[in-house]
């Protein structure tokens, strides 16, 4: 955004957050993303039963080129609007505005469609307009999330349970002689989501929690496709038979030996089949750790 719209804004009391910038002017809550160079994505959300002055004067502006398009999809009006050209962007927005008024036009709620008591409400990073209730069970929720206590034991189990099940994947792959890292993305994937269905909480140490099971669930995948190598070389082995075996098969260093590459391989797997999954859910506890949300304020 060009330095003398972010001038206009500032006039107009409009606040910035992350990548674009909110504001109100009258009775109207107007946002306005930054998405590409010279181009500003303004958007209002609003109802009203006559929408056509609005559209003629857009289709009007789009021909003089002031504009490059614009939308509306259910109460969200999205116009890309070209900051190159010679219309001011204050004056552009007053325009909307004013259409807006005679159109008998309100802004409403994105979640209830309420038109009383609107606000936008914000984590920095991205904003919603909503009502006082829907705002007031936002921050209820975030606040109860915050205090609620971390329930590490129940999440564990659940993430190794998940972890367990995912490795039926890798075990069916291993089992014809074949790594992939889908696998390993499906015993992260389940890891996780058994994690959050007990309400673990998303945090470092749950992080952690997560990555230890992923491995348990990796071990007991190995172990199981080795199982089955055995079985294919000597059928009459039964599962019972190859546990009390384990001691002596990994105690002999040629077997290990022999083994180890392929563990060193599946490992290799594993690193990439999650490390995306594991990058994600670190960022979003990051964030969580740190999570506010606020009402902005415009009487500034």
């Amino acid at each position: 955004m060009n330095v003398n719209n972010i001038e206009q804004l500032t006039q107009l009391k409009f606040k910035k957050i992350e990548n674009s910038w909110v504001g109100k002017i009258n009775d109207f809550y107007i946002s306005i993303d930054i998405e590409k160079e010279n181009e500003l994505i303004i958007k209002l959300n609003f109802i009203s039963s006559n929408r056509g002055k609005l559209f003629e004067f857009l289709e009007n502006e789009k021909e003089a080129d002031h504009i490059e398009s614009y939308s509306i999809n259910k109460n969200q009006l999205e116009i890309v609007y070209k900051e190159s050209v010679e219309v001011q962007l204050d004056s552009f927005l007053n325009e909307i505005v004013s259409l807006c008024g005679q159109i008998e036009a309100k802004c409403v709620c994105t979640n209830c469609e309420q038109t009383q008591d609107l606000s936008f409400y914000t984590n920095q990073k991205v904003y919603s307009l909503l009502c006082s209730n829907c705002g007031g069970r936002l921050l209820s929720q975030v606040e109860v999330d915050n205090s609620r206590r971390n329930n590490y034991l129940a999440g564990f189990f659940a993430s190794l349970l998940g972890a367990l099940i995912g490795s039926v994947a890798w075990i069916a792959i291993g089992a014809l002689g074949f790594f992939a890292s889908i696998a390993g993305f499906a015993i992260s994937f389940c890891a996780f989501k058994g994690y959050e269905l007990a309400k673990g909480k998303l945090s470092r140490t749950g992080i952690i929690l997560n990555i230890i099971t992923i491995l348990i669930g990796f071990i007991f995948a190995q172990y199981a496709v080795l199982f089955i190598g055995f079985r294919k070389e000597f059928p009459e082995m039964n599962l019972r038979d190859f546990i009390i075996l384990t001691p002596i098969i990994f105690s002999d260093m040629e077997i290990l030996k022999s083994l180890m590459g392929d563990f060193l391989l599946g490992l290799l797997f594993i690193v990439l089949g999650t490390f995306r999954t594991i990058k994600e859910n670190f960022i979003k506890a990051k964030e969580n750790k740190n999570l506010q949300i606020e009402r902005v304020d415009f009487s500034e």
